[in-house]
């Protein structure tokens, strides 16, 4: 039997809601050398029914008896894929139609990337609220992997498979949410990442989302995240105490601070990291800064609400490390601490 170029995986579980409306953005595809391999993972509604209703060929359904969770589901997709690249995408998300063709493009004249993402928008209803623009540059993505998994988006990355099996890279199934973050981590250890720059996935706010249980529950999210921040960590050679990964949960989440003293302890912690990737020299110099720099703005918007103290703490430590300002940056911040400003949204447009 031939061999598609692409493997796009589809674990699902309980989505009849919205899994026509995806496997219809997978099929109609731009790109077509693809399978769609659809893994069901023990689902209890009608999911198997209307993924069984579909007659396209390039379909091929794994039916798991018992649900055996989301990692185990993209391991068996990693091991079942006939593809020489695989993409993911989730059973309630949606693909642009050129998705498959730009990302093929760019993995076919770079033979050196072992993997590329997208920006990709969230979108509730008719409602797109958030863009998330990943990095381009190599270098950034690998440092800021140190702080966020979205600098390749899950979702939206398209993997060359012969590199991730010549590493024997996996998703770690004793993790209940972020096995993508650490996967992804493991993967940026090995191979060369870039991004996209267009919006090329689009990410269903919804209940069936595999994080709307864990939403409101931060401290069962940071003990599950802590495993990933320990190895992130250990990159720069630090062996980092429950404290310190407490901190750099605190610089990472969304969360707003509700003590001044809390901002300032993560700040100096963004301090700690940048002193230690000088000496060690893990991450260009220049790269990190900016990485670091950046993650002081979005620290300092959880601390708008302290006003101009914040404002102030943030231009003088700024300046002291010469960490460069964007103007634009700039202007938000003192917006932000001239209200008070108190929430961590994103307003619909």
């Amino acid at each position: 039997m031939r061999r598609p170029i692409l493997t796009v995986a589809m674990p699902t579980y309980n989505a009849e809601k919205y899994i026509s409306d995806a496997i219809d953005s997978v099929l109609n595809q731009t790109f077509e050398d693809f399978e769609l391999l659809i893994i069901n993972d023990g689902s209890l509604d009608h999911t198997l029914e209307i993924i069984s209703s579909y007659k396209d060929t390039r379909i091929r359904l794994i039916d798991l008896e018992k649900n055996k969770g989301i990692a185990h589901c993209r391991n068996l997709a990693l091991q079942e894929a006939r593809g020489e690249f695989i993409a993911w995408t989730d059973s309630d998300d949606l693909n642009e139609p050129t998705r498959f063709e730009k990302q093929i493009y760019f993995l076919q004249h770079n033979p050196g990337f072992g993997g590329c993402g997208t920006w990709l928008s969230r979108f509730k209803g008719s409602k797109t609220y958030y863009v998330t623009k990943a990095y381009r540059n190599p270098e950034k993505i690998k440092a800021a992997l140190l702080f966020k998994p979205a600098s390749i988006p899950n979702a939206t990355a398209m993997l060359r498979l012969s590199e991730i099996r010549k590493y024997g890279l996996r998703y770690d199934e004793s993790l209940q949410i972020s096995e993508d973050y650490d996967f992804i981590f493991n993967c940026s250890r090995h191979l060369k990442f870039s991004n996209i720059q267009e919006v090329l996935y689009r990410y269903r706010d919804s209940d069936t989302s595999i994080m709307k249980p864990f939403e409101a529950q931060e401290e069962q999210t940071f003990n599950i995240l802590k495993t990933v921040y320990k190895k992130a960590l250990a990159s720069l050679d630090i062996i980092a105490t429950e404290k310190e990964l407490r901190l750099h949960h605190d610089i990472c989440s969304s969360r707003i601070f509700t003590q001044f003293s809390e901002y300032e302890a993560c700040y100096y912690w963004l301090e700690s990291l940048k002193l230690r990737n000088d000496s060690k020299r893990v991450y260009s110099n220049k790269v990190f800064n900016h990485i670091i720099t950046e993650q002081f703005f979005f620290l300092s918007k959880k601390a708008s609400s302290f006003g101009l103290k914040t404002l102030v703490f943030f231009i003088r430590k700024s300046l002291k490390n010469k960490w460069l300002i964007n103007p634009r940056d700039y202007s938000k911040l003192a917006v932000r601490c001239a209200l008070k400003y108190d929430k961590f949204e994103f307003k619909l447009t």
